[in-house]
């Protein structure tokens, strides 16, 4: 099982009017409620993750799993969606997760988690794994109860 994971707007619900507030590492601080719902799909499914955050290129692998992990979210395996270094302007996040797709995700169990509006652009197939949070309030109960049918394969 995988989970495309977003990071602002997920776990990050910081209003854009506030100064975000860092954690010692200097990564953003994690609303709690949202990082325990992700722990809780971790958990109980023994997901991997896929970063599709634009964050993504600013840490490396084994950054991200240190990170995630002092916050209590330990998942299988950590990937990128793509190999890039650099954000391209010109592709949305949408069509990011398309190509991861297109690559062999379509063999995998996985959902999306993610706040960005660009997905639902995304073929119906791809679109129905996709579980939208809103920016402020991130992973909350309802958000990971789809989240988990998704994954569980339950209508």
């Amino acid at each position: 099982m995988v989970i495309l994971l977003d990071i602002d707007g997920v776990l990050v619900t910081t209003p854009v009017w506030r100064v975000v507030e860092l954690e010692p590492d200097g990564f953003m601080k994690f609303n709690e409620k949202a990082a325990k719902n992700l722990a809780r799909i971790i958990d109980e499914t023994d997901a991997s993750i896929v970063l599709t955050t634009s964050h993504r290129i600013n840490y490396s692998l084994e950054e991200w799993k240190v990170l995630l992990n002092t916050r209590g979210i330990i998942p299988s395996s950590i990937e990128k969606v793509n190999d890039s270094s650099v954000l391209n302007h010109n592709q949305d996040r949408g069509r990011e997760i398309e190509d991861w797709v297109s690559r062999g995700g379509y063999e995998k169990n996985y959902v999306i988690i993610d706040d960005d509006l660009s997905i639902n652009e995304l073929p119906a197939e791809i679109k129905s794994r996709f579980v939208q949070t809103m920016p402020m309030i991130g992973l909350d109960e309802d958000a990971t109860v789809k989240a988990l049918a998704i994954l569980y394969d339950i209508e």
